[in-house]
């Protein structure tokens, strides 16, 4: 694609701007809505509580985006280290509006230059109304449903980019009221043990020792004692960087400048990062913060013994989820009934029962009763650890076997005449 004429430059910009009016409304509307919320909630707790699952709410909504926007939404939930720049948050959204606009308005340019613009004054003298309009339409190629899904999508991504900084904000002060309690007692045992292993050079070896000691390589343990390390290494991290003045942090950077990394090279490699402010601390709301990562730079050996024991304690959790879902992978077979029917029998069956008139079972789809069957039959022929394939059964709904009908044709016969002998 080549570069934008003037003309259509100025297009883009129109159009641009309404959608950011859009956006924006929506944001606005939805942080008005989020503060009722809060302010209906009687404690930390209710506040916390409400946070997750509006996390989880947004996250479901997401899962919806169409594929062709969906790279324009990862981008503002999830920037990578080079995508904010030097920009501040709305400049940051706005250039994601920009890169969406750019893509996917060529066609909307070239049809109104043909057969409505033929200057820049023209487009200039056009009253925002009509770009408000052409928005909100499906004239000269606008496609109304990429946009509108656009919108809406950014919109979700914003609430849910704000709940998840609320969320670390409350994990935050947590990890310092732990901390507290846990330093107050002086004979604390852990502290003193994460104390010993951060001051000397261990095996992987000692230190699995060391869990196995402490937890017996229990799951619950191991849960409990995965967290008391995490407290510790957050307080007694921000408390040793607290032995670092600016003048050591500044004489830093300007080694690595020296040895030739540029910012993008320290963003890269860790040293710097970037993110957008919360408004705390009496910081602009929204502004990109430059975070320079003092462990990596001034201290990257100081809680290496520490990272390994998590590490160990994370492979043993996982080591136990395996074997939880293997034991429900066992149970979930033993409890499947096992019946003497193939599964061109048993699809045929389910199917005649589902067609009936009016309906015996209440399944919103057939594709929900393909998931029943497999979840709960285990038939002569099926592996019991697979189970029976919902693609095979719906192929069975679809083309009944015709050796299935030739037995079902038989047995209904019989069904009938015992269905007689009732009466």
């Amino acid at each position: 694609m080549g570069e934008f004429s003037k003309e259509e430059l100025l297009i883009l910009d129109k159009s641009i701007e309404q959608i950011e009016l859009q956006i924006s409304s929506g944001i606005y509307e939805n942080g008005d809505k989020d503060r009722m919320l809060f302010a209906s909630c009687l404690n930390d707790e209710e506040k916390e509580d409400l946070t997750k699952k509006e996390i989880k709410k947004h996250q479901k909504k997401l899962a919806k985006c169409p594929a062709d926007i969906s790279a324009y939404i990862t981008a503002y939930i999830n920037p990578s280290k080079f995508d904010i720049g030097d920009d501040d948050y709305h400049q940051y959204r706005e250039r994601i509006i920009k890169n969406y606009v750019a893509s996917t308005f060529i066609e909307v340019c070239d049809n109104l230059l043909e057969n409505k613009f033929k200057t820049i004054a023209d487009i200039n003298a056009e009253d925002d109304s009509f770009w408000e309009m052409l928005i909100d339409s499906n004239y000269y190629g606008i496609d109304y449903n990429s946009i509108t899904a656009f919108i809406k999508f950014l919109i979700i991504a914003d609430r849910l980019v704000g709940y998840k900084s609320i969320l670390d904000t409350i994990e935050k002060e947590r990890f310092e009221e732990e901390y507290a309690k846990m330093t107050e007692d002086e004979g604390n045992e852990i502290y003193k043990l994460l104390d010993g292993v951060r001051s000397k050079d261990h095996t992987g070896l000692q230190l699995f020792n060391i869990v196995k000691e402490q937890t017996n390589l229990d799951p619950t343990s191991l849960k409990y004692f995965l967290h008391d390390i995490e407290v510790y290494v957050f307080a007694e991290k921000d408390d040793y960087e607290s032995n670092f003045t600016w003048e050591e942090i500044d004489e830093a950077i300007e080694t690595l400048k020296k040895r030739g990394h540029s910012e993008e090279d320290m963003l890269r490699l860790g040293y710097i990062t970037k993110h957008k402010s919360l408004g705390l601390a009496g910081q602009k709301e929204g502004e990109i913060i430059t975070h320079i990562n003092k462990e990596k730079l001034l201290f990257p050996f100081e809680f290496y013994s520490i990272y390994e024991m998590q590490g160990i304690i994370k492979s043993e959790l996982a080591k136990h989820n395996k074997e939880q879902v293997g034991e429900s992978n066992n149970s979930n077979s033993s409890n499947k009934l096992k019946v003497n029917l193939s599964v061109p029998q048993l699809a045929l069956l389910f199917k005649m029962v589902n067609d009936l008139k009016p309906t015996v079972f209440n399944v919103k789809s057939e594709a929900e009763l393909h998931r029943f069957i497999s979840a709960n039959f285990q038939t002569k022929q099926s592996n019991p650890e697979k189970g029976i394939s919902t693609q095979k059964l719906r192929n069975e709904f679809n083309s009944p076997d015709y050796k299935a009908i030739e037995f079902w044709e038989k047995h209904i016969r019989t069904m009938q005449a015992e269905i007689k002998k009732l009466k």
